[in-house]
């Protein structure tokens, strides 16, 4: 059955029950003559009973209204009444609302939709100028395949832009020569300019280390244009054994294929050993630095990042800056239209030289 249908029954079976207890309003005479006579009798206070009402003057048509007891049960009655009827009204299951097309308009959207990922665009100098490099594309047979492996080198002659810049050596070859002149004690080679002391590391490498070593210090351009200086030294003695000295011009020619270092006898005589060394781009855009590499992932899938890839770097840092996702490196020219892209949408980077960071970087995609 509808409720349309059960609240008129339901309605009659209420007033039967009142009916039957005598809990209805008297409505006709006999009513309240019956309910009057119910009622004990009652006595006035002594101030009430010498209370007499001002006199006023009476229209002809007014009559004095006297109020009696009976009129006290009567609000009573109605009073209980209403209430019952509130709380039935409260004791009633809740129907559900109706539903109209309306509806769809209050719909929430969902608190956990995740916002859409800041688009990064990074131009390579290769779009618009190039001269060396694997992604190329004008660049000439000798100049596109790196053994640097700078993937673009502009036409510039000095690359002004670009500096400063970080050198990567090779391990000493030691020459025939070498082999007969050179102390069997361990061998550095120092590094320097005109501007900055001498960085060692060692001349053959480390035990179980990786055969490129990147120089922890940057080089202005300024100090490869006025010579850079190599010596081969015994290890804790500053004299060198050998050395090699070169005014360096960061031309598409040397960005790509490094310069190729022969270290002679200081006194001008035999070469003691050869060796490569590499001078790279220095600048990352960095995004974020965290404590572990799971918030990193998370944060470089907020981007969305085209012609480069995010990586992730240790660094000597401690706490909530030991691991860095980072962009590049590049040179500071294109680094630095990176960043601003970083910041017109309302996020944080900025613009380091790397030289906190440990080891090989992996992959944050």
């Amino acid at each position: 059955m509808t409720r349309d249908r059960d609240e008129p029954k339901l309605d009659l079976a209420t007033l039967r029950a009142l009916c039957a207890r005598d809990d209805l309003l008297p409505t006709t005479e006999a009513e309240v003559e019956r309910a009057e006579g119910s009622l004990p009798e009652l006595e006035l206070p002594e101030r009430l009973r010498r209370y007499r009402a001002p006199q006023t003057p009476q229209t002809p048509q007014s009559t004095p209204r006297r109020t009696s007891p009976l009129g006290y049960v009567v609000a009573l009655g109605v009073g209980a009444l209403v209430a019952a009827a509130a709380t039935a009204l409260w004791l009633r299951a809740p129907q559900p609302p109706r539903v109209t097309s309306a509806g769809a308009e209050l719909v929430r959207p969902s608190p956990t939709a995740s916002a859409a990922p800041v688009p990064l665009v990074f131009q390579s100098r290769c779009e618009r100028e190039c001269c060396a490099g694997s992604e190329c594309k004008a660049a000439a047979a000798a100049l596109s395949s790196c053994p640097s492996g700078i993937r673009c080198a502009s036409c510039a002659t000095d690359n002004v832009s670009g500096g400063p810049y970080r050198l990567r050596l090779g391990s000493l070859i030691v020459t025939e020569a070498g082999q007969k002149l050179l102390p069997s004690a361990p061998l550095e080679l120092c590094v320097s300019t005109s501007a900055s002391e001498a960085l060692c590391v060692p001349a053959l490498g480390e035990a179980n280390g990786d055969a490129w070593r990147l120089l922890r210090a940057v080089t202005p351009l300024q100090g490869l244009l006025t010579g850079l200086s190599l010596e081969l030294r015994k290890k804790g003695e500053a004299a060198p054994l050998g050395s090699w000295k070169r005014a360096v011009s960061p031309t598409p020619d040397v960005m790509c294929k490094g310069l190729a270092i022969a270290i002679q006898r200081s006194d001008g005589g035999e070469t003691l050993g050869r060796l490569s060394a590499f001078i790279e781009p220095t600048h990352f855009v960095e995004l974020s630095r965290a404590a572990g590499v799971p918030e990193l992932l998370s944060a470089a899938r907020h981007f969305e990042i085209s012609g480069s890839s995010p990586r992730i770097y240790e660094s000597s840092r401690l706490g909530r800056e030991r691991f860095a996702l980072v962009l590049g490196p590049f040179d500071r020219a294109d680094a630095d239209a990176l960043r601003w892209q970083v910041l017109d949408h309302g996020l944080e980077a900025q613009i380091t030289t790397g030289l906190d960071f440990l080891g090989a970087p992996r992959p944050a995609r």
